[in-house]
């Protein structure tokens, strides 16, 4: 089964490839107009929405919700369509409603700007630098979609299989060469594949239906699903709507068993070898419990070939037996024939201490290059904080510091999220004994320059007033130096005592 998403540019003739591959291979095919259409169908305020998307000060916490209940109903729709058959989708980048699913084909159509330019004069009757201006428009509303949905960048290739240039190429052409590329054997629909998007689906089915509920419409909330285990997370200030949670889910179609658990925000760690009795463990534990947070794990082994992703649900507290057996999304072979990949490297024991603690928070393997991490990430997960541990293990130390820090720039860059390695978030976020001396320091620079000062006052007023030029000099570069010696020790000291006290 195909499940083809093209990325289509203004005026680029995306859609007509998706029309015509669809016809091609037999497929549904479906836009991006036609889904906007469907959720405003469904009392989602899509227009609103979209012009919130282009106001830097639209989103507002109603807009903020109304942009979660659009993503499970696109999601769902979507999802359900695919699992029907074999689907083409073209818009803007669908492939990232399918996050988790390994067998999408991910296309973006582009064309040069003479070609463009001309269809807008022939479709709009425009002069050539109106039509230019329109274009440019209509580009920069689209990626302001793009990155408020996503929080990604629209034409950055990495994000896609293919991008196709129609500046020399007919659209038939284009399509009957994608027949070939839709069979080849990355792109087909595996066992792991098919049950990734049923659990999708399950997930935003769910999420819809709380955002239909009088009772949790309100309320914002994160929703996976694992083999039929659903699990809900909440942010603490929609703890009374969470009561309301489990009837508004009972009967839901596939869903074996409810999870619902409050964590304030999540903290991706990212290595290749865990091991729960580490110091970088005990670190993150102590953060997480100062913040509010679940700890998500990511091992990633780098390779060349291919992606492998392998992906458990996200559960931020104690599971039950049933839904921890599992491990993830199943591999292509029995249970029995082949270990699953999510209890290699110490995920499982690491993971299974984190459940005991009441900070787990899903847990994802991934086998190839950092491109490969990037595109498997899910965006729509808020994450205050992304640790990077142990990665590229086989590489020299010179080779694995600068992959690391390549590593971190580039997920910086692209979730626009806090990023350290493991050995400098101690000093950075947890109290150290460095910082209790740094603190004492400061207290008392503070303290001796408000003494010196207050106790020699009337030396102070001499020496600030007298009227010689060159006194007056000196006077203001003493001041100079002086306020700024004091506002720093002092701002040293209340930020370690703030840290102390768990309120950085």
């Amino acid at each position: 089964m195909q499940l083809i998403c093209v990325s289509r540019g203004s005026f680029c003739c995306g859609k007509g490839f998706a029309e015509s591959l669809a016809r091609k291979l037999g497929c549904a095919c479906v836009g991006r107009e036609e889904l906007l259409d469907k959720a405003t169908k469904t009392g989602i305020a899509a227009g609103k929405l979209e012009m919130a998307c282009l106001n830097p000060h639209g989103m507002n916490e109603r807009m903020m919700l109304e942009r979660e209940h659009y993503h499970a109903f696109a999601t769902s729709y979507l999802a359900e369509r695919a699992l029907a058959g074999p689907l083409v989708y073209h818009g803007l980048t669908g492939h990232l409603l399918f996050k988790g699913v390994s067998h999408v084909l991910r296309v973006r159509v582009v064309a040069d700007m003479e070609t463009r330019i001309k269809s807008v004069q022939e479709s709009l009757r425009l002069n050539r630098s109106k039509s230019r201006k329109y274009i440019e428009d209509l580009e920069e509303d689209r990626r302001k979609w793009v990155r408020t949905f996503y929080n990604t960048n629209w034409d950055e290739s990495r994000g896609y299989d293919f991008i196709v240039n129609m500046e020399r190429s007919s659209v038939d052409n284009v399509a009957t060469a994608f027949c070939a590329v839709a069979q080849l054997p990355e792109f087909r629909e595996t066992p792991a594949s098919r049950a990734a998007l049923e659990d999708l689906l399950l997930a935003c089915r769910c999420r819809t239906l709380l955002a239909r509920d009088d009772r949790t419409y309100n309320s914002s909330f994160q929703v996976q699903a694992d083999h039929g285990n659903v699990s809900v997370s909440y942010l603490p200030r929609h703890a009374k709507a969470a009561d309301a949670i489990a009837s508004v889910l009972e009967g839901v179609p596939g869903a074996k068993q409810i999870f619902c658990t409050m964590a304030a925000t999540r903290i991706l760690w990212i290595q290749e070898q865990f091991d729960p009795a580490t110091d970088t463990f005990k670190h993150l534990v102590e953060l997480a419990s100062k913040w509010g947070a679940a700890i998500e794990l990511l091992r990633l082994k780098a390779t060349e070939t291919p992606p492998i992703v392998e992906r458990a649900s996200l559960v931020a507290g104690p599971l039950p037996a049933e839904c921890r057996a599992t491990g993830g999304i199943e591999d292509d072979s029995p249970p029995e024939a082949e270990t699953s990949r999510l209890s290699e490297g110490g995920v499982e024991d690491t993971f299974t201490e984190l459940v005991r603690l009441g900070k787990a928070g899903g847990r994802t393997m991934i086998e190839g290059t950092i491109n490969h991490l990037l595109a498997a990430i899910d965006r729509s997960i808020s994450y205050s904080l992304v640790v990077i541990g142990d990665v590229f293990l086989d590489k020299g130390k010179a080779a694995r510091t600068r992959m690391s820090r390549e590593l971190a720039s580039s997920i910086h860059e692209g979730l626009r999220v806090a990023v350290v390695q493991a050995e400098e978030m101690k000093e950075r976020y947890l109290f150290t004994p460095r910082q209790f001396l740094s603190m004492l320091g400061g207290l008392g620079i503070t303290v001796l320059f408000y003494y010196l000062v207050f106790a020699n006052q009337e030396v102070v007023l001499h020496f600030l007033t007298r009227k010689e030029t060159l006194w007056r000099i000196v006077a203001a570069g003493s001041v100079g130096v002086f306020v700024p010696t004091v506002a720093y020790a002092s701002g040293k000291a209340v930020h370690s005592m703030l840290r102390l006290i768990k309120m950085e």
